[in-house]
C-alpha cells in the first residue's frame, strides 16, 4: 500500500470545525452590495464653505431631440435609448485541488496511471455520474472573455446583439504542450437580430442567431450526456467526422410565453474522396483525389407547455458526414438523421437547460447569473420528473454485403427525477444507450460500417443517485452519490481448434475500450463518493471528498510466464480508493 500523507486530510477535515468554533453568527440580512447602497455624498474640500451661496446660472442647453430614436441619439452624442454593452471576463472558474485517486496501488501498476498525492486535477476524479448535464466536471480552471453589445434597431421592435465569446482553458495553457487551439478557442460567439411581435411580452418574437465560428451550443437532445449534433471535435463530440476547422451556422427561432420553434443550419469542411478529370490532349481519365468539401447539417425542433407544469419538446436533424473512402463504396455519401423527444413534469422548479447550450451575454443591465447560490426555503418542496428518447439512423457500409449500404439504428433514453425539500436535495438518473449510440460520432463501432450480423452487443445500462443536505448555520453541505454502470459491449464468438470461444470488448465511451480475456463477460462498474462542501462566501467554497471505484473490466497484456514469446491478457486490480480536497471560486 502506498504511503499516505493522511495528516493533510486530517488537517483539511478539521479546518471547518476549528474555524466555525469562533465564527460569528451570520447576520439575518445579507450585506448590501455596492449596487444596493445609496450614493454617498462626496467629501467637501478642506476649507470649503458650508453655507449656500448664489451661483450664476449656466445658459440652458437645448435638449436633444430623440424623437428619431437611435439616430437622434447618435447625432446628439448621447447613449442610444435601450442600448447596453459590456466587455470583460465572465464564467470564471478557479480550482485548487490536492489528492490522490488511488492510494491502494504503487504508481505504474494500473492503467490509467495514478501518481502519488499531488496538486492538480485528474481525469480519474470524474466519476461517470458527474456532470451529466454539462461538458465539465466542476474542477476546471477556465474563464471566458465576452465582449457584448446590444442596440435598438432603426425598425420599431427590432433589437440587435453581438457577443464575442473566447474561452481560456488555463489548465491546457499551463500544460505547455504548445497547442494553442486547445487552450484558447471560440465558445459560441454570435450575432443576433430579434424582432418583438407582442406589445405585452418583450420576449415574444422572432430571432435569427448567426454563429460566425462554431455551433457546438446548438444541439439536439436535452440531457447533455446524450445530446447529439454537436461540433466539439477535440472531445470526440462532433457529428462531422474528420472535420477541418470549426462549424459555423445559424439558428432562426420563434418564442412566445408557452411555445418555441427553431430551425438551424450548420456547415463543415470534411476531407473526402472526389472524382476529377485528368489527362490532356483530348485523352483524359478520371482519378480520385481527397479534398475538403462543404457538408451540411439541418436541425429543427419545438416545445410547448400544455399545462403550467408540463413541458413537451421534440427535435429532428439531418447531417452529412462526408463520403466513404472504402474500396467498394468509395465516393458514396455518409449521413446521419434522427430525432429527439422529451416530456417533463415540474413543480416549483424551472425547466432545466445545460449551461453549455446557452448564449453568453456580458450585459451589465441584465447580468447572467451562471453560479447563483442555491436558495433553500424551509417548508417548500419542488421537484421534476423527465423522460427523454433519442433515435438515430446512420447510413453506413454494410459489413456483410460488399458494395452495399445500410442504415444502422442508434438509440438512447434517459429518465431523471430531481427533488428539493427545505434543505434537502436528491436526484436519480437512469440511462440506456446501445453500442451504436455510444459511438454515434465515429460513426459506427467499426468506423463507417455496420455491425456484423453475427456479432452480439449489449446495451449500456446506467443508474445513479445523489443526496445532500444543507446545514445553513454552518454553511456546510454534506452529500453522497453512487452509481452502477453495465458498460456497452461488442461480442464475437468463434471456434478455436474445434473449441467454441468468445471475446468481449467493453466500450465505456467513444475511444475508451477494454478487451476482456477469452470467454469472460462484462461485470458491473460501481462508483461512489462522499463529500462535504463548506461555503466560505457566495463565490468561494472548500470541498473535501472520498471516492471508491470498482471496475473489473480493465485488463493488461503481460508476457506468458510459461511461454516467453507469448502474451496473455489478464485482469488488473479492480478497486481504487481515493480522496481529495479542493478550493473553488466561481464568478
Amino acid at each position: 500500500m502506498r504511503t499516505l500523507p493522511l495528516f493533510a486530510f486530517a488537517l483539511a477535515s478539521l479546518i471547518p470545525a476549528a474555524a466555525l468554533a469562533d465564527e460569528p453568527k451570520a447576520p439575518t440580512t445579507a450585506p448590501a452590495t455596492p449596487s444596493d447602497k445609496p450614493a454617498e455624498k462626496p467629501a467637501e474640500a478642506e476649507g470649503a464653505k458650508t453655507t449656500a451661496e448664489p451661483v450664476a446660472a449656466e445658459p440652458k442647453k437645448e435638449a436633444p431631440d430623440l424623437a428619431a430614436g437611435a439616430a437622434g441619439a447618435r447625432g446628439a452624442g448621447v447613449a442610444m435609448p435601450g442600448s447596453t454593452g459590456g466587455g470583460g471576463f465572465m464564467d470564471t472558474r478557479l480550482t485548487w485541488t490536492f489528492g490522490d485517486d488511488d492510494f491502494l496501488h504503487p504508481t505504474g501498476q494500473l492503467v490509467p496511471i495514478s501518481q502519488n498525492f499531488n496538486i492538480g486535477d485528474r481525469a480519474q476524479y470524474r466519476l461517470f455520474f458527474d456532470g451529466l448535464n454539462s461538458r465539465f466536471a466542476g474542477r476546471e480552471n477556465l474563464t471566458h472573455l465576452v465582449m457584448y453589445k446590444k442596440l435598438p434597431g432603426f425598425i420599431k421592435g427590432l433589437t440587435t446583439e453581438a457577443s464575442l465569446v473566447l474561452r481560456f482553458d488555463l489548465a491546457a495553457l499551463a500544460a505547455n504542450t504548445g497547442s494553442l487551439n486547445s487552450a484558447l478557442y471560440d465558445s459560441g460567439s454570435f450575432l443576433r437580430i430579434f424582432y418583438n411581435t407582442s406589445a405585452k411580452n418583450e420576449k415574444e418574437g422572432v430571432s435569427a442567431v448567426f454563429f460566425p465560428l462554431d455551433t457546438d451550443r446548438v444541439r439536439l437532445g436535452y440531457l447533455y450526456d446524450i445530446s447529439w449534433g454537436g461540433t466539439a471535435a477535440s472531445i470526440n463530440q462532433s457529428i462531422f467526422p474528420r472535420i477541418q476547422g470549426s462549424s459555423p451556422g445559424l439558428k432562426i427561432q420563434y418564442d412566445s410565453k408557452d411555445f418555441y420553434a427553431f430551425l438551424g443550419l450548420k456547415t463543415a469542411t470534411i476531407v473526402q474522396p472526389e472524382k476529377i478529370l485528368s489527362g490532356s490532349g483530348g485523352e483524359g481519365g478520371v482519378e480520385v483525389t481527397r479534398v475538403g468539401e462543404a457538408n451540411y447539417g439541418v436541425l429543427g425542433g419545438l416545445g410547448f407547455d400544455p399545462t403550467e407544469n408540463v413541458r413537451v419538446d421534440v427535435g429532428a436533424g439531418y447531417f452529412q458526414q462526408g463520403k466513404f473512402d472504402l474500396d467498394d463504396v468509395r465516393g458514396q455519401n455518409v449521413y446521419t438523421y434522427g430525432g429527439s423527444a422529451r416530456v417533463m413534469y415540474h413543480h416549483n422548479m424551472p425547466v432545466p437547460t445545460s449551461i453549455d447550450f446557452q448564449l453568453y451575454r456580458n450585459d451589465p443591465q441584465a447580468p447572467m447569473q451562471l453560479f447563483r447560490p442555491e436558495k433553500y426555503e424551509p417548508g417548500k418542496t419542488s421537484y421534476s420528473v423527465s423522460a427523454e428518447a433519442d433515435v438515430l439512423q446512420q447510413h453506413l457500409k454494410d459489413f456483410d454485403v460488399a458494395g452495399k449500404l445500410k442504415d444502422q439504428t442508434a438509440y438512447a433514453a434517459a429518465i431523471q427525477g430531481v427533488l428539493k425539500s427545505g434543505y434537502l436535495r436528491a436526484s436519480a438518473t437512469g440511462i440506456v444507450r446501445n453500442l451504436a449510440f455510444v459511438n454515434r460520432n465515429v460513426p459506427g463501432f467499426i468506423p463507417f460500417e455496420t455491425l456484423p450480423k453475427d456479432a452480439k452487443t449489449d446495451n449500456e445500462l446506467f443508474g445513479a443517485v445523489a443526496l445532500d443536505y444543507h446545514l445553513a448555520d454552518l454553511h456546510l453541505t454534506p452529500g453522497i452519490g453512487a452509481g452502477l454502470q453495465m458498460p456497452a459491449t461488442f461480442r464475437s464468438e468463434f471456434s478455436d481448434g474445434g473449441i467454441q470461444a468468445s471475446r468481449v470488448i467493453v466500450v465505456r465511451q467513444q475511444g475508451q475500450e477494454s478487451i476482456l480475456p477469452y470467454n469472460k463477460d462484462r461485470t458491473p462498474i460501481v462508483q461512489a463518493r462522499a463529500s462535504v462542501k463548506w461555503d466560505l462566501s457566495e463565490a468561494f467554497a472548500m470541498v473535501g471528498w472520498a471516492q471508491f471505484v470498482r471496475d473489473n473490466n480493465s485488463t493488461l497484456v503481460i508476457r506468458d510466464p510459461k511461454e516467453g514469446s507469448a502474451t496473455l491478457r489478464v485482469y488488473q486490480s479492480p478497486n481504487r480508493i481515493g480522496a481529495g480536497v479542493a478550493l473553488q471560486a466561481r464568478f
